[in-house]
């Protein structure tokens, strides 16, 4: 029974230290993810990128200078590749009139029209190319007097599709792997907290387990506010572009599931046995009774 406990103890330990690498190592991927699927130029400019087929890449074009981050596109953005055409974009509808209200801290802010394309299933090498074509309306102006501007999008789009076999491990293979161990992780530590509460409520019942309740949950809610804030700070912002929507979980959905692996452990722990209080010194001797 001791040795099961230490190994417990040291599985409990290994899973924690492999949750903290897996979310140092979430930014770098993070990043390198944005750098192999999100490509928005300048309009005229030309998207150039080597990719492989299914993968979730998103196309746009750059808005400079747009007022309080407004734009409008009133017939979407289509993608004319190798003689198909795809709906990039749906249209987005004008939100403001003649007035706006901003401030002086985000007057203007640069922001993006974009969509997602997934290549095809190659048996070989193949080059596609194409254009984006469309239209976008954006503000554009000081703090006191503004005007529309309307941009006839014209993007060349040319894109090299490498088989599978070719590629190797991509960082989204790698970010996907990370993102399920991130799962595994959190449920091997679910686990190992509910059979500490089955054990510490069969033997003490509910003793403490309010407080035990309080403790888990506030300091499960500052972990996740944190971890929200720093996903957030790693992911690059790529204006409405969903980064990592061709991932197999969000990463609210991961920040969640490591939440809950620190409630139910940190339940475990408060909901156990306390350490014994320090040996009360004995009182003077009674005198014998005769």
């Amino acid at each position: 029974m001791r040795f099961l406990s230490i190994l417990s103890t040291i599985v409990r330990v290994l899973a924690v230290l492999l949750v903290i690498a897996g979310l140092i190592a979430y930014t770098p991927l993070a990043h390198k993810y944005a750098d192999d699927h999100v490509f928005v130029v300048e309009n005229k400019q030309t998207i150039t990128a080597t990719t492989g087929p299914g993968e979730a890449l998103s196309l746009g074009v750059k808005m400079p200078d747009t007022v309080s981050g407004l734009w409008a596109s009133p017939d979407g953005l289509t993608l004319l590749i190798n003689d198909q055409q795809i709906i990039l974009m749906d249209p987005v509808p004008q939100t403001w009139g003649d007035k706006i209200t901003t401030n002086l801290r985000d007057i203007t802010e640069d922001e993006n029209a974009t969509g997602r394309y997934y290549p095809p299933e190659v048996k070989a090498r193949t080059v596609l190319e194409g254009r984006i074509t469309g239209t976008v309306v954006y503000p554009v102006g000081g703090l006191v007097v503004f005007h529309d501007e309307r941009t006839a999008v014209d993007v060349p789009v040319k894109l090299t599709v490498v088989p599978d076999a070719e590629r190797g491990r991509t960082t989204g293979d790698l970010l996907a792997l990370l993102v399920h161990a991130l799962f595994g992780l959190s449920a091997l530590l679910v686990l190992f907290a509910l059979g500490s509460i089955v054990v510490s409520l069969a033997r003490t019942g509910l003793a403490g387990a309010g407080g035990a309740f309080f403790s888990a949950t506030l300091i499960a809610g500052v972990f996740a506010g944190i971890l929200w804030v720093a996903e957030k700070v790693a992911t690059p912002d790529v204006s409405d572009v969903d980064v990592l929507g061709g991932l197999p979980a969000t990463p609210l959905q991961v920040i969640l599931a490591l939440a809950a692996a620190v409630w139910f452990t940190l339940f475990s722990i408060a909901l156990g046995p306390q350490p014994a209080g320090p040996p009360q010194p004995a009182g003077p001797p009674q005198p014998a009774v005769s």
